[in-house]
Parts: C-alpha cells; sequence; structure tokens
C-alpha cells in the first residue's frame, strides 16, 4: 500500500509537469471581443493601457473579459444608485463636475470607483480643476493630463509626493519669512526637473516675442532673468504625443501654489490608481503554483520509492 502511494505521488508530480502551458490570447480572440464590445482592437488596448495593462498579460481571453468587468445596464444602474443613496440627476451633476457623464463610463465597476472617488475628494477635485483652467488647459487637455499622471508608476509617485511635500512645506517657509528670490530659484528649478522627469513629462518651453518670433527655452530660463516675452508650456508624453499646452510667467512656475495644486494633483490621481489597481484580478494562469507543486511531489515521490528500494537492500 505504501509503495502504491509512493508511486502515485511521483506519477501525479510528472503529470502536472506535462500540463499544457498557457498562452495570451490570441489575435483573432482578441479581435471578437472587442467586435462583442462594440470596440476596436486599439480602442481596448487603450482602455487597457489607462489602467497600466495590456492584452499580453492576460493567460486566457475569458481573463481578460472578466477584467473588463460588467457592462452598465438601467437594471445595475438602479442598483448602483441604491447602493450609494444618490438619485441619477445627483450622479449627473457629480460626474458633470468632472466633465464626465455615465455614458462615459463601459463598465459598471468603473463608474463605482469614479462615484467613490469623486464623492470624497469632491471639493479638491473642483479647486485643482480650477487650477488647470486658469493655465489654460481645456477639458480635453485635463483629461489627457490625468490620465498621463495615472499611468505613472503609483509606488514611486506616492513616494515622491511626500518627498515633495516636504520640500514644499521649506518653499512655504521661505515664502513667508523672505519671498522667493534667487537664492531658492536652483531649489525650484529643481523641484520642476524632478516633477518633469518623475511623472514622464517632456516641457518643451517656447518665448514669443511681440512680433510673433518663437525661441526655445530652457527651464532655467524662467528662474535666472526676467522675460520680457510671452512664454508657452508644453507638455509631451514619452511618445512625444501633446498632452497640452499654456501660457505661464516666471511668477507662475516659480509660485509656491503652482507648486502645491501640481503635488496635490499627482496625489489624487496616484489615488484613483490605487483604487484602480485594488480592483484588478491575478492576471496569471495558475500554471506557476502547478509547476512548483508539480515538482515538489515529484522529488518527494522520487525520494521515497528510492529510499524505500535502499532499506529493502
Amino acid at each position: 500500500m505504501k509503495k502504491f502511494l509512493y508511486s502515485l505521488l511521483l506519477f501525479l508530480g510528472v503529470c502536472m509537469q506535462v500540463s499544457p502551458v498557457f498562452a495570451s490570447p490570441s489575435e483573432k480572440e482578441v479581435e471578437m471581443l472587442a467586435n462583442k464590445l462594440g470596440w476596436t482592437t486599439n480602442d481596448l488596448e487603450e482602455y487597457l493601457t489607462f489602467k497600466g495593462l495590456k492584452t499580453s498579460d492576460f493567460d486566457t481571453i475569458q481573463l481578460l473579459e472578466k477584467q473588463l468587468g460588467t457592462p452598465i445596464t438601467p437594471t445595475n444602474l438602479d442598483q448602483l444608485l441604491v447602493q450609494n443613496s444618490m438619485t441619477r440627476e445627483e450622479l449627473d451633476i457629480l460626474l458633470a463636475g468632472f466633465h464626465e457623464g455615465v455614458e462615459d463610463f463601459w463598465f459598471l465597476e468603473d463608474l463605482e470607483v469614479a462615484i467613490d472617488f469623486y464623492k470624497n475628494h469632491e471639493d479638491k477635485m473642483l479647486k485643482l480643476e480650477k487650477f488647470l483652467e486658469n493655465i489654460g488647459f481645456d477639458d480635453t487637455e485635463k483629461q489627457q493630463f490625468y490620465g498621463h499622471l495615472n499611468r505613472q508608476n503609483p509606488a514611486l509617485l506616492a513616494a515622491k509626493v511626500e518627498e515633495w511635500k516636504d520640500q514644499l512645506n521649506d518653499f512655504q517657509a521661505t515664502d513667508q519669512e523672505s519671498g522667493i528670490n534667487e537664492e531658492t530659484n536652483p531649489a525650484l528649478s529643481a523641484f520642476w526637473k524632478d516633477f518633469f522627469n518623475t511623472t514622464s513629462l517632456k516641457p518643451v518651453l517656447i518665448g514669443i516675442d511681440d512680433n510673433g518670433k518663437r525661441t526655445e527655452l530652457a527651464l532655467n530660463d524662467l528662474f535666472l532673468k526676467e522675460m520680457d516675452t510671452t512664454v508657452a508650456i508644453e507638455l509631451y508624453d514619452n511618445q512625444n504625443s501633446l498632452i497640452g499646452d499654456a501660457v505661464v510667467t516666471p511668477d507662475m512656475v516659480s509660485s509656491v501654489e503652482a507648486i502645491d495644486k501640481m503635488v496635490a494633483l499627482t496625489e489624487v490621481t496616484q489615488e484613483l490608481a490605487n483604487l484602480y489597481a485594488a480592483q484588478l484580478p491575478n492576471t496569471a494562469s495558475p500554471l506557476p503554483v502547478f509547476l512548483c507543486i508539480g515538482y515538489m511531489l515529484a522529488l518527494v515521490g522520487a525520494f521515497l520509492v528510492f529510499r524505500k528500494a535502499s532499506y529493502e537492500k
């Protein structure tokens, strides 16, 4: 009986080693899923990119479809409103404050995250929205800016936000005591360089004189001399896609308020990214676990069988 059990362990271990290997969903499967949703494959990839994922992260099309969530229907939308003690009108007002509507959401889980986040950050988000409007971002540029920050590494942003808050406290103390001056300009310049580098934003500064002549500037130019030209800033991502542009002044760049708002913007988008991350299932297959267990069973079975044989000798 014992010999049979030992042999069974060895057999199970070997069987688990020859289990079929899971692969990423095929292009055909991805295309069929996208068509089912009324999307193109590019739409699907863009949606996953927003959540920091890609189709190759999933071992099966079933896992991918599960990750996408529950399509919104009138019935489950009504249930969501009841859960949040809201009317449809209240939901529309809440989303409109962030330039969104129910029609901008395809899946119930995403809408649920948005409701929770916006309800708990409404005052703060509206102030940040006003700041972006003041520097010249339109609604599309705001969404592109938020989306870009949301795609950055949440852990890195969280660590940097704490570091930037400490720097902000120093800037605020200096501003209250003696005002921002040439001595503090290097620290301000270093902050903005670190901010742009951490958030993977590439700023292009352009000076425009009264005749419309455009000259590209360095960030230090805003701190080291008085600017007698209009300065435009264009923000690009790593793929050189324009996120937004605005008109800035030396005072604006050296403003403690501007630093405060940018740190706050990064913080809230990082918090939102964490909420979305909390939704994510384990996209990988159980194969590595099965293989590990299989190796263990094979080793234990082999050890017991051969040890038994040596004892019998």
